[in-house]
C-alpha cells in the first residue's frame, strides 16, 4: 500500500499545475463539450449511455431524447449490430433534423470488456469526414476517368492498327491503279474502272473518318465539361423525320417503319445528341438484319418521360455476350464480316446518361433485338 501511495504521489509531483478555478474533472468536461467529434458510450446492446454536446450543438439531434436509444435509432444510418473490432471504422450519412444539412461522419469503435471477457459497454468517437469523403469522390471519380481514357486509348491504337488497315490498302491501290489508268488513253472501259475506284476511296475515306469520329465523341462523351445543347421540339415529329430521312439516305431499298403516337408533345432534349443515339441504334436495326423483316420505331409516352424502342428481327445478341455489349470496342462474336468499330453502342450509352435518360435491351438469338431508351419530360 505504502509503494502504490509512493507512486501515486510520485506521479502527482510530475502533473503541471492546474489552471487556476478549474478542477481536472472541470476541465476534462470542458475539452469535450468544445470538441466538434462526437463521443459516444453505450452499453452491450448500443443503447446510449452518454454522449457528448456536439451532437446537439452541430447536428441538432437532441441529447436528453437519445441517452437510452440504440445508436441506429439516433442517427438512422447507423447500422444496428456493427461488427466490433479494435479501432474498426465506418463512415456513415447523417441528415441533421431542422436544416437539413447534409454531413458524413467516421465511427471508431472501441468495445470495453468485462472481466468474462465479454463486452460490457462500447466507446465510439464520431468525427465530420464530409469534406474528406467528398474530396476522395472526386479524386476516385478523375482517377477512374483518367484510367477509362487510357484503356480507351489503348483500344484505340489496337484497333486501328487492324481497322484502318484494309481501307489504306484499298485507297492505296485504287490511287496507283487510277494513276496507271490516267496514263492510258480514255474509253468508256478506262472510265468505268477510273469511277470505280474513285468511289472506293470515297467509300474507304468516309470509313476512315467516321471510325475517327466516333473515337472523338466517346472521349467528349465521357468528359464532365460536356455541353448540352437543350432545345424544345415536338418528339414524335422529330423521330419521324429522322426515320424519313434514314429511309430517303438508303435509297428505299429496306424500310423502316414508324410508329408513334396520334398527339405530339413538345420535350426539351439536345437534338443533336438525340439524333446520334436514335441513329445509331436504327442503322445497327438495318445492319444486322440484312435480308430479314424491316426493323420497326416504336415512340410513346409514359407518366414523366417519353420511350422509344428500336426493333429488328435480324441476328441477336448471344446471350453469354449481353452483359458485354455496352463496352468500348465490343462486338459480338456472331456479327461475321459485317463491319463495324464496337463504338457505336458505348457511345450511344454516355450520350444516353448525358440526357438523364436510360438505355436497355431485349435480345434473342437468330430471332433479333429491342433496344429501348426513355428520357424524362424536362
Amino acid at each position: 500500500m505504502l509503494s502504490n501511495a509512493l507512486t501515486i504521489a510520485d506521479q502527482d509531483s510530475f502533473r503541471p499545475p492546474l489552471p487556476s478555478g478549474f478542477s481536472e474533472e472541470e476541465i476534462f468536461q470542458l475539452f469535450i463539450n468544445q470538441s466538434e467529434d462526437i463521443l459516444v458510450l453505450t452499453n452491450a446492446a448500443m443503447e446510449i449511455d452518454y454522449i457528448s454536446q456536439s451532437l446537439e450543438k452541430h447536428f441538432e439531434f437532441s441529447i436528453a431524447d437519445s441517452i437510452g436509444k440504440r445508436i441506429d435509432q439516433v442517427l438512422e444510418n447507423f447500422p444496428p449490430l456493427p461488427l466490433m473490432k479494435t479501432d474498426q471504422k465506418m463512415v456513415i450519412p447523417v441528415v441533421t433534423p431542422f436544416s437539413k444539412r447534409k454531413f458524413l461522419l467516421e465511427f471508431q469503435f472501441k468495445p470495453l470488456y468485462n472481466s468474462n471477457g465479454k463486452i460490457q459497454a462500447v466507446f465510439a468517437i464520431g468525427r465530420n469526414v464530409t469534406d474528406r469523403e467528398i474530396s476522395l469522390k472526386k479524386f476516385k471519380d478523375t482517377a477512374f476517368k483518367e484510367k477509362e481514357l487510357n484503356q480507351l486509348k489503348s483500344r484505340f491504337v489496337s484497333m486501328a492498327s487492324h481497322e484502318f488497315r484494309t481501307p489504306l490498302a484499298t485507297i492505296l491501290s485504287s490511287a496507283m491503279l487510277i494513276e496507271l489508268l490516267l496514263q492510258k488513253e480514255f474509253g468508256p472501259d478506262i472510265k468505268a474502272r477510273i469511277i470505280n475506284h474513285v468511289e472506293k476511296i470515297v467509300t474507304q475515306t468516309n470509313r476512315l473518318t467516321e471510325i475517327t469520329s466516333d473515337v472523338l465523341l466517346l472521349e467528349r462523351s465521357i468528359q464532365h465539361e460536356m455541353k448540352i445543347q437543350v432545345k424544345k421540339i415536338p418528339i414524335s415529329k422529330y423521330v419521324k423525320d429522322l426515320v424519313e430521312i434514314i429511309n430517303q439516305e438508303n435509297m428505299e431499298r429496306r424500310i423502316v417503319k414508324y410508329f408513334g403516337p396520334d398527339i405530339d408533345k413538345i420535350v426539351q432534349t439536345d437534338p443533336s445528341l438525340l439524333n446520334h443515339i436514335l441513329r445509331n441504334l436504327i442503322l445497327n436495326a438495318l445492319k444486322y438484319s440484312e435480308g430479314a423483316m424491316e426493323p420497326e420505331v416504336h415512340l410513346q409516352f409514359q407518366a414523366g418521360f417519353f420511350e422509344i424502342k428500336i426493333k429488328d428481327y435480324g441476328l441477336g445478341i448471344p446471350k453469354e455476350e449481353q452483359e458485354h455489349i455496352f463496352g468500348s470496342f465490343y462486338r459480338a462474336k456472331n456479327v461475321g464480316n459485317i463491319k463495324g468499330t464496337g463504338l457505336g453502342l458505348n457511345i450511344v450509352k454516355e450520350l444516353t446518361k448525358k440526357l438523364n435518360g436510360e438505355i436497355w435491351f431485349t435480345s434473342k438469338l437468330g430471332m433479333g433485338s429491342e433496344f429501348y431508351v426513355s428520357f424524362p419530360f424536362r
